[in-house]
């Protein structure tokens, strides 16, 4: 026990540390390429930090457990919104009309909204997964050669807190936070599981709770390094980055190990949580509102509700009206 307990907190330092690389990198990048920190986020803090996601669900589908998969891209979505943007929310109001945030978000949407619609009729096979990456593929061809922002110079002037360091010291954090979130992932989620088994926790609680908040924790990590710094478009950007790599990255790699079935209880409860997650990150970002503190709270308080409404569902096999019962 003492020895699990080590390496969960170990696997917690490695996220600390890692969160706070990859952001300071992050920005560092934007500055130097004239592109905004909301445009850097997504690709390299969101999707850096998605790398957990795509291997658990590769795995997972490699040894025949593809609802596992499923599972953690939708739980891991729900994680990012309620528990990667409640928590920093608490410490800084999340607002942002960082340049290719609205871009960002309607693709992430957009991408939501597939998933939601094309999984329960025809799951995932090759030509969706196909479908999927080549969305995906056009998103970052897009953004690279249609880039969103004005001139470079008055960007950088804009964004820059402070002159960023060179690009060896930029590719250095870039490269200790994606080499150190999913490092740090893996030792969590390790010392997390054996803790739960010791306690004598249902192995599928442990998968739908732990496995999805696990491969969130490099999200939390770099969404917490950057609330801390004060940079509420990486924040934003990471979860969007991050929510549209779970579904068009990891869903479409997984799509071609196909053809699979979503599990009908996705629709009775998760889909739910996913479509009304991402639909309110979208208002948010549409009405540029901030996500305060208040807010935050909120977004915990449905993010604990999810817990008890998956104990309730897969563990109990209830229906709705058992929750109020």
């Amino acid at each position: 026990m003492l020895f699990d307990f080590g390496i969960l907190v170990a696997g917690l330092v490695f996220l600390v540390f890692a969160g706070d690389f990859l952001v300071r990198g992050a920005v560092s990048a934007a500055l130097k390429l004239g592109v905004s920190h909301v445009l850097a986020s997504v690709f390299i803090v969101g999707f850096g930090t998605s790398a957990p996601e795509m291997l658990v669900a590769i795995d997972a589908t490699m040894e025949g457990a593809p609802g596992m998969a499923m599972g953690n891209i939708v739980g891991s979505n729900i994680a990012n919104v309620f528990l990667v943007l409640g928590v920093p929310a608490l410490i800084m109001g999340l607002k942002t009309t960082g340049t290719g945030m609205f871009r960002a978000m309607t693709v992430t949407a957009l991408a939501t909204i597939a998933w939601l619609v094309v999984t329960p009729r025809f799951g995932l096979s090759p030509l969706i997964g196909l479908c999927f990456v080549g969305a995906l593929v056009l998103y970052i061809v897009g953004s690279l050669l249609f880039p969103p922002g004005g001139n470079v110079d008055e960007l950088v002037a804009d964004e820059a807190k402070e002159p960023p360091p060179g690009w060896a010291q930029t590719a250095l954090f870039i490269a200790l936070g994606i080499v150190g979130l999913p490092a740090g992932s893996h030792l969590a989620i390790g010392g997390a599981t054996n803790i739960a088994t010791e306690f004598g926790v249902s192995n599928e609680l442990v998968g739908l709770t732990l496995l999805a908040v696990g491969t969130s924790l490099p999200e939390f990590a770099a969404a917490m390094a950057a609330a801390f710094r004060k940079e509420a478009d990486v924040v934003l950007g990471n979860v969007a980055g991050s929510i549209m790599f779970n579904i068009l990255g990891a869903g479409g790699i997984i799509a071609f190990f196909g053809p699979f079935a979503l599990p009908e209880i996705f629709l009775t409860f998760d889909h739910w949580f996913m479509g009304a997650s991402c639909g309110l990150l979208f208002l948010y970002t549409l009405f540029r509102r901030s996500i305060g503190w208040a807010t935050g709270l909120v977004f915990i308080a449905a993010y604990a509700f999810y817990l008890f409404g998956l104990h309730h569902f897969y563990v109990l096999a209830g229906d709705w009206s058992g929750l109020w019962g």
